[in-house]
């Protein structure tokens, strides 16, 4: 639950620092408009612990550019395989063609492109969904028992509890499982779990004063009232809707303060 009140920041996307297959003495072909890989015959049963050790590392090398290339040819488009292997093969022999300064430059300028790119794309997929919350929230507010605030949260009695309510301050029990309007579960917890109030994003701090101990609502909690364009994890998206069914099991009030002693 840390992450419905810590705000992620987007990672950094990595430009390619490592490009290889493995080296050309082990004969291994990289894919290349889907062709397949063929397997290299550089091993057997009785090749050492070095050898074996230096096809691994080759291996794990080869594994993540492959992956790399799918993941970001939306970014980087297509990495001539030919130049990549001999891009490698010739950093393993201390004789490339470009200079460590030439080679930081682009690959530089390789990780600025990918982000100006993956930047456009994010403001593109925040401007959609920023759209499709607002007409989600349009329609939800004219359901039978949904209540809209001033602040735009929206929320609907689903049991009304009879317990305490819960002010700023407060640690809170809670069992809840949230969603996105396309109904995919990013968190769920069956059992209850604890929260100071404080911490949570504001359509839980809002939403949470709302309830008694005992009660269950369903809350639709607007971008604004969220995570706003930031993006967390891998459902979250910018300006997202969340929506949340959460049952208040408990509460911890807060100490009070003491007051100043009057002289």
């Amino acid at each position: 639950m840390n992450k419905f009140f810590k705000k992620s920041a987007m990672a950094s996307v990595l430009a390619v620092t490592v490009l290889t297959m493995t080296a050309c003495e082990h004969k291994i072909s990289v894919p290349v408009d889907g062709a397949t890989q063929a397997q290299s015959n550089s091993l057997s049963e009785n090749s050492t612990f070095n050898e074996k050790a230096a096809y691994a590392i080759g291996a794990s090398l080869g594994e993540y550019v492959a992956q790399m290339r799918s993941h970001q040819a939306q970014f980087i488009g297509e990495l001539p395989a030919k130049d990549v292997i001999d891009g490698f093969s010739d950093g393993l022999n201390q004789q490339s063609a470009l200079k460590r300064e030439q080679i930081e430059a682009i690959l530089k300028d390789l990780d600025k492109n990918i982000q100006e790119k993956i930047e456009i794309q994010a403001r593109q997929a925040a401007t959609e969904n920023l759209e499709a919350g607002e007409k989600f929230l349009a329609e939800n507010a004219k359901k039978e028992g949904v209540v809209t605030t001033k602040s735009g949260l929206q929320y609907k009695v689903i049991k009304q509890g009879e317990g305490a309510t819960a002010k700023k301050g407060d640690v809170i029990s809670v069992t809840y499982r949230g969603s996105t309007i396309d109904g995919a579960v990013f968190d769920e917890q069956k059992k209850p779990v604890e929260f100071p109030l404080d911490n949570m994003i504001p359509g839980w701090i809002e939403g949470l004063q709302l309830m008694n101990v005992g009660s269950e609502y369903d809350l639709y909690i607007p971008a604004k009232l969220g995570y706003g364009e930031s993006a967390v994890g891998q459902l979250i998206k910018p300006n997202s809707v969340l929506i949340f069914n959460v049952k208040l099991e408990g509460i911890k009030e807060a100490p009070a303060k003491e007051e100043s002693k009057k002289d």
